[in-house]
């Protein structure tokens, strides 16, 4: 049938929800009914309308079927190649059903890899004036511990896989609503359970008008989770049996009654009567509003809440920017078929659904996902094929008797098929008569050098060749080995590209997650490691001593960082090759240049005591370590500004005593010529002459 959404088939939706996946899907479907839900007349104006599920659901029926060959190529990975009309072909044959699975081996090799040069997520900041360093550690180590609770690794590494395999795989990142468990939830969600929009185009599907997950789930246990829908759950899984509108006094039952009897869906599609399922449909999709953003001096733009004072002072002083614009806004809208349940919006920060795609290859006109397999198939089955005919080649007798040569051909038919045959011919045979038998050696050869060149094959669609499996292969050189392993490295390039892509994204969500437990109060977190541990301290409140106001040290709601993936792969693996690496170039050191870098080699292990060993061996061989070098430079810069501020004030003193002694001489010099001065103006009295006398 068109599309896979497979919305008629009641058998199908039986077996598909026998899956460990489905399994996985119905522990975690709801926490806490939300406070938004309501009846379908309740939300007329924000709600999601009936007639667009249905044509969401309807539209995904249109879209190509590529998930029956990503099921095919899944299956083909699991040894589950041959079926069962091959099977009976071969036995009518008599032809051993064998499998000799390529793919697989191929396939670890990829995932190994992965495992292998896996790297953490690294927070680096945007603004260095609301994000420093040391910030920006503390959040990568906040990351960090969510990454191990929520064992988000394990959830990317099975998307990886299903994206190498099919091509497509789901990882759920979400808020965890069980409180005995981690507050994050990162799981792998089977390909099976989602769809999405065909016409989106961008990998991290910010594109997409709707993505739509369906759950099954048992009617008690949905009725434990929606309390409010008991009856209509019941009266769904019965087939409204017994149900009178006439004389029903809920008029929601009714509407829903009438609903289900307008509805375009099969039945089929959202409930199974004969065990008591529903189907619940997860439905996330993006809204078009019209609505006040505000623009923040640093570039950061927000819709405007004016119930919100903050947001209003800042227009009032003129911080904000505001305008008038059309955006996007992200929704949530549960439905059971075509029924109704709530509509909510989305509880997160950021504008994404919280299903990350990740993408393997994809076609070009149709956009179908494919992963490596799809192009191993045919090989294998060459493989498969070849095998099978070899060996019945091997063990084949070809007969050639005239009809007198023996008394019974069937039973020397069947004596001859066996290795030890022992065959008498008739007595009264024509002299003239044969009776000549031939192995199938030959052809046997012809089908072992075909099937070798099947294998080769192999390799060549999927890049990788023996020499990155660990096998022998026909490059006999160093160089050749590497180069092939070079090679098949290049020809991942863009499925390790989109992998990239999708792992950042998960990391961006999950931060988006440890950024919102964090803006409910003051917490803390340690970094470093020896005598470089620190504390950093989130959200502490504290007193501007300028101001008087108080504020708020290391705001993470003023945090402008982004996501990264770290140079350097986490896996133990990769660590023990770099100590490795250290060992060996620290003993091809002279041995007076050792002892300066084996504090580092002793860093460099996982021992518990590694810090205070390093410690204890930089104070025997004088060497001290970075954060003691630096508080000694800047103890030696101190103590050269206190000298030097010394010879200011000493020169300084100098300057002003002899500034002093200049002054007071100049004061003499005046009082000597304002005394020479009033001498000189003074009249000098005549002296009686002596002639007169």
């Amino acid at each position: 049938m068109p599309g896979d959404i497979q919305l008629t088939s009641a058998a199908t939706i039986h077996h598909h929800r026998q899956t460990p996946y489905d399994k996985q899907a119905n522990g975690v479907v709801f926490g806490e009914e939300p406070e938004a839900a309501g009846t379908p007349g309740e939300l007329e104006d924000t709600a999601l309308p009936r007639e667009q599920v249905e044509g969401f659901l309807l539209e995904l029926q249109t879209q190509p079927a590529w998930r029956r060959e990503a099921d095919k190529c899944c299956d083909y990975y699991d040894n589950n190649q041959l079926s069962p009309d091959v099977v009976e072909t071969l036995k009518d044959r008599k032809q051993p059903p064998l499998i000799s699975n390529l793919i697989k081996p191929t396939i670890d090799t990829v995932l190994g890899m992965e495992a292998k040069s896996r790297t953490d997520w690294r927070v680096r900041p945007e603004d260095d004036e609301q994000c420093d360093d040391d910030l920006a550690e503390a959040l990568s180590v906040k990351l960090k511990h969510a990454e191990i609770e929520s064992r988000a690794d394990r959830a990317v590494s099975d998307a990886y896989a299903a994206l190498c395999k099919a091509g497509l795989g789901w990882v759920e990142v979400a808020r965890e609503t069980d409180p005995f468990k981690s507050p994050y939830r990162v799981n792998y969600i089977h390909r099976r359970e989602i769809f999405w929009d065909w016409r989106s185009t961008k990998p991290d599907l910010s594109d997409a008008r709707y993505l739509v997950r369906r759950r099954w789930l048992e009617v008690s246990e949905a009725i434990a989770m929606m309390p409010r829908y008991a009856q209509l759950f019941r009266n769904t899984v019965n087939g409204w049996s017994g149900f009178d509108p006439l004389t029903e006094p809920d008029t929601g039952l009714v509407q829903s009654w009438e609903v289900e009897r307008d509805t375009r869906l099969s039945s089929d599609a959202w409930r199974d009567i004969h065990i008591e399922h529903v189907c619940l449909y997860e439905i996330w999709y993006r809204k078009w509003v019209r609505g006040f953003v505000m623009t923040l001096p640093n570039g950061t733009v927000m819709e405007v809440d004016f119930n919100n004072p903050r947001h209003n002072q800042a227009i009032v002083l003129g911080i904000a920017q505001v305008s008038e614009a059309t955006f996007q806004k992200v929704r949530l809208a549960w439905y059971c078929g075509p029924h109704f349940l709530y509509d909510i919006p989305s509880p997160y920060i950021h504008k994404n659904f919280p299903y990350i795609p990740f993408f393997g290859y994809r076609e070009d006109m149709t956009g179908v996902p494919y992963g490596m397999v799809r192009s191993m198939i045919s090989p294998q089955d060459e493989v498969n094929a070849r095998k099978s005919k070899m060996l019945w080649s091997l063990n084949s007798r070809r007969v050639i008797a005239d009809s007198d040569v023996v008394l019974d051909h069937n039973r020397a038919a069947e004596e001859v098929a066996r290795s030890d045959a022992y065959v008498i011919l008739d007595k009264n045979r024509n002299p003239n008569s044969k009776f000549s038998v031939e192995s199938g050696g030959d052809l046997a050869a012809q089908q072992f050098q075909a099937m070798q060149e099947s294998k080769q094959e192999i390799a060549e669609v999927s890049g990788i060749h023996k020499a990155m499996m660990g096998q022998n292969s026909n490059a006999s050189s160093g160089l050749a080995i590497n180069s092939l392993a070079e090679q098949g490295l290049n020809s991942l390039a863009e499925i390790n590209d989109n992998y990239a892509i999708a792992r950042r994204l998960v990391g961006e969500q999950l931060f988006s997650l440890v950024k919102q437990n964090l803006l409910k109060g003051p917490s803390k977190v340690t970094i470093g490691e020896g005598k470089q541990k620190k504390v950093i301290h989130f959200n502490q409140p504290a007193i501007d001593e300028e101001t008087g106001r108080q504020i708020i040290i290391n705001d993470v709601a003023k945090v402008r960082a982004k996501i990264v993936l770290d140079d350097v792969p986490s896996t133990p693996t990769y660590k023990m090759q770099q100590f490795q690496m250290l060992t060996e170039i620290t003993k091809s050191l002279p041995p007076q240049m050792q002892a300066a870098v084996v504090d580092f080699v002793i860093e460099g292990t996982d021992m518990p005591n590694r810090h205070k060993m390093a410690e204890r061996l930089r104070a025997v061989i004088g060497v001290q370590d970075d954060e003691a070098m630096e508080a000694q430079q800047q103890a030696q810069a101190l103590a050269q500004q206190e000298a030097k501020a010394k010879e200011d004030a000493m020169f300084e003193l100098t300057l002003r005593e002899k500034e002093a002694e200049i002054r007071e001489r100049e004061a003499d010099i005046d009082k000597t010529r304002a005394d020479t001065a009033r001498i000189n103006a003074t009249p000098i009295p005549k002296l009686p002459s002596m002639a007169g006398a």
